[in-house]
């Protein structure tokens, strides 16, 4: 399944800007809640084009923006875009990619629903975050709207968004302190802190 996505992702990289609109008051809006220090890492999962790019740098402006994605070519258009500076293009599977550095912050942003180990890759990411650091699962339409658009294709059509106290309980059971957990029709976000060690 990992190879399908894969390929379903990269064959639509060169156009994907063009297919999707991103709701930039509503992305904004949503990343503000996000309590994460300026200066810091940040990693961006299933991050596709970068989208989340220009969001991150105008309000925290991080030293590091990780940018991993499974889709290669949806790497090269992001680089196309924002260049090297002060960004870093991982090409891998969320579930078991490792990483030199610790996370201030890691942000999935309309991916979570295309991880088939839901609870596996979000221990295994946990173990990149920093102690007091952020996990933000978002997403600018609802959960309804989003698993309907994903059961209209063959490769995407079990990748579904959990219910968001669904979500909480496994950030929970990874040790993480849940701050937020909003599934309305208007949007989705899931925050969780990494506590540190008493």
């Amino acid at each position: 399944m990992s190879q399908d996505i894969r390929a379903f992702f990269n064959e639509k990289a060169p156009f994907w800007d063009a297919m999707q609109e991103v709701p930039e008051g509503k992305l904004r809006a949503l990343l503000s809640e996000l309590p994460i220090a300026r200066g810091g890492v940040i990693l961006d999962v299933g991050s596709g084009t970068g989208a989340l790019v220009p969001f991150l740098r105008e309000l925290f402006a991080p030293s590091l923006i990780v940018e991993l994605d499974i889709a290669e070519a949806m790497l090269a258009e992001a680089r196309k875009k924002f260049g090297d500076d002060g960004i870093r293009y991982v090409h891998g599977d969320a579930k078991d990619v490792v990483f030199a550095e610790t996370f201030d912050a890691i942000v999935c942003y309309s991916s979570f629903p295309h991880f088939e180990d839901k609870k596996g890759t979000l221990r295994h990411l946990c173990a990149f975050l920093k102690d007091g650091g952020v996990f933000a699962i978002l997403h600018t339409a609802s959960r309804e709207h989003i698993n309907a658009l994903h059961a209209q294709n063959e490769v995407t059509r079990n990748h579904l968004l959990p219910e968001g106290n669904e979500v909480a309980r496994m950030l929970a059971g990874l040790g993480l302190s849940v701050l937020i957990v909003r599934d309305t029709p208007e949007e989705y976000l899931v925050l969780g802190l990494k506590k540190g060690v008493q």
